[in-house]
This record gives structure tokens, C-alpha cells and sequence, in this order.
């Protein structure tokens, strides 16, 4: 079985993101491989496991750079350093 990590994705850019928030700007050169339609913010603190079989699609990936955003956020959510 394999074991996903979920993230809830927001098509939305709110006035005052969280800090554990990843805003995903149109205007950001990767956005294209993000496979989103508009702006939209990951909120990592709404993490979730769920297994492959119940995911229909893949949107799209994340750019290097929009990773080790990603990495950084969750080592704060969690107090990793």
C-alpha cells in the first residue's frame, strides 16, 4: 500500500496567509507545472495521510524552489530544525 501525504490546496489568496501557508502566484515563473488554473495557497497545516488508491489525478508537481518552501514551512509547523 502506498502512503500519500495530502495537502490542502485553496484556490484562493487570502489577505494575511499563515505562516505555515505556501501562496502559488500565477505570475510565478513555475506556476505552469503546478498544473492550477489561478493563484492558490497549500495549507501545510492541514495535513493529511491518505493512500494512493483514492487520489483520481495528479494535478501537476511543485518546482524545486516551491519544495524546499514546502520543507521549510513544515519544519516549522512541527519545530524541526
Amino acid at each position: 500500500m502506498n502512503i500519500l501525504f495530502w495537502l490542502s490546496l485553496q484556490a484562493l489568496v487570502p489577505a494575511n496567509p499563515l505562516k505555515t501557508d505556501l501562496v502559488i502566484d500565477s505570475g510565478d515563473p513555475d506556476f505552469a507545472s503546478t498544473g492550477l488554473r489561478v493563484s492558490s495557497t497549500l495549507q501545510l497545516h492541514r495535513l493529511l495521510t491518505v493512500t494512493k488508491s483514492m487520489l483520481r489525478r495528479e494535478l501537476g508537481t511543485l518546482s524545486p524552489e516551491m519544495q524546499i518552501q514546502v520543507q521549510e514551512r513544515l519544519r516549522k509547523l512541527f519545530d524541526l530544525n
